[in-house]
């Protein structure tokens, strides 16, 4: 039997999306604001305020997306080893 797949409207598709772009929103909020905390930054023209809040924005987004990499390619390697095993066993019985 056929299964039809129904796509969700561009509207439900970005609602799902939200969360992930309020998260990120306030991440970059935050950063701004501990970048505006330091006392060296009002020495700074304003062209390079703007740019130091964005490279340490996007230093800090790189930083957890490699560590959200490595954790996803342990637990996949912890899965793999795992099902491997399994495998072996069942072939041995």
């Amino acid at each position: 039997m056929e299964t039809s797949e129904t796509k969700l409207s561009l509207a439900d598709r970005v609602e799902k999306k939200m969360p992930l772009a309020k998260w990120i929103h306030e991440l970059y909020y935050q950063n701004a604001q501990l970048f505006m905390a330091d006392s060296r930054y009002k020495s700074l023209p304003q062209f390079l305020q703007t740019s130091g809040i964005s490279s340490t924005f996007i230093a800090l987004k790189e930083a957890l997306d490699k560590n959200r990499e490595s954790r996803d390619v342990k637990e996949t390697a912890d899965k793999l080893m795992s099902v491997s095993k399994e495998t072996a066993n069942q072939k041995v019985a």
